[in-house]
């Protein structure tokens, strides 16, 4: 402590955090590591504690955050402009959010279910709203893992057998590109963090999956360079040596039997930075094992297993 004052500052526990604010304690940990937006001090026994003003601080950025603001708009901002910003919100229509809505139960099968729910019924206000509250509630990494991939595969099998329209498919395909596109907002990260570069290989169309590797990768603090789908593999390259990106990943999801892919892939061994991991993943991956594996690639099969693969990473460094 620098004062006398702040050493006899009464201090709360993480607990009393998520009971006052509504925050999860994985958001205001990422909050915390990503954003600085508050400095806990440390008890005897590590125990992460917390001030008045801190609190009312992360209560004001949860509102905000709510309203409709970026994480990384708001961060830096003091106590007393987020009061009026968030008064300022409140009473402005154009920044009134959208519902979080009631769900009977944060289980991550139940907001699955609400989320598919409003696809079915070509609901995208709800959709958001659900998918940005559960966010909010549950974590985004929680969201990541038990929700949003979940439910790209149920969208994916219900279109194949024709149970889902096409029309319900790209309302679900354009609200999941925005709610990801805000949660993969990196906001202020240091300018030592780790780039990856994110994309899909030419003629791989479908771009929520590399999306879903982007938003995964922002949350455990890298540096995302997101290109997006049908890229040639010299572009991402390039890209990879232009940002000294330490990997990059590739999202595989259709098609799942084009024999170019083996080409592409040492096109772009050759044109990345020597040594380079390439990441790979999406339910199309494994029909492409044998031409990953001439390439040294990683295959991945799961959000946790590229969370896990990242951590490692940034331990070694």
């Amino acid at each position: 402590m620098n004062s006398k004052t702040k050493a006899n500052e009464q201090r709360h526990p993480m607990r009393m955090v998520v009971l006052r604010t509504g925050l999860k304690p994985d958001v205001l940990r990422a909050w915390e590591k990503r954003y600085g937006v508050v400095a806990p001090v440390r008890s005897d026994g590590g125990q992460r504690l917390y001030s008045d003003e801190e609190i009312e601080r992360l209560s004001l950025l949860t509102r905000a955050v709510s309203g409709g603001r970026a994480i990384s708009q708001v961060a830096k901002l003091p106590v007393r402009t987020l009061r009026e910003l968030v008064k300022k919100d409140a009473n402005a229509p154009r920044f009134t959010p959208a519902p979080i809505l009631a769900i009977p139960s944060d289980s991550r099968e139940s907001v699955h279910d609400a989320a598919f729910a409003a696809v079915e019924s070509f609901d995208s206000v709800k959709l958001e709203a659900v998918l940005r509250g559960a966010a909010l509630r549950l974590g985004i990494d929680a969201v990541l893992d038990g929700v949003v991939g979940p439910l790209l595969l149920t969208i994916g099998s219900r279109w194949r057998a024709d149970l889902l329209r096409p029309a319900q498919e790209h309302l679900a395909t354009g609200v999941l590109r925005r709610t990801l596109n805000w949660m993969m907002d990196d906001g202020h990260l240091p300018a030592d963090s780790p780039a990856l570069v994110v994309a899909t290989l030419t003629g791989q169309t479908h771009e929520i999956g590399a999306m879903l590797v982007a938003a995964a990768a922002s949350s455990e603090g890298w540096r995302v360079v997101y290109l997006g789908p049908n890229l040639p593999p010299a572009e991402i390259g390039v890209a990879a040596e232009r940002t000294n990106a330490s990997a990059i990943a590739l999202s595989f999801v259709y098609p799942a039997d084009d024999p170019a892919i083996a080409g592409a892939l040492r096109e772009l061994q050759a044109a990345a930075p020597a040594r380079t991991p390439i990441l790979a993943g999406g339910s199309a991956a494994p029909n492409y094992a044998s031409a990953l594996s001439a390439v040294g690639a990683h295959r991945l099969g799961s959000i946790g297993e590229l969370r896990a693969w990242l951590n490692a990473e940034i331990r070694d460094r």
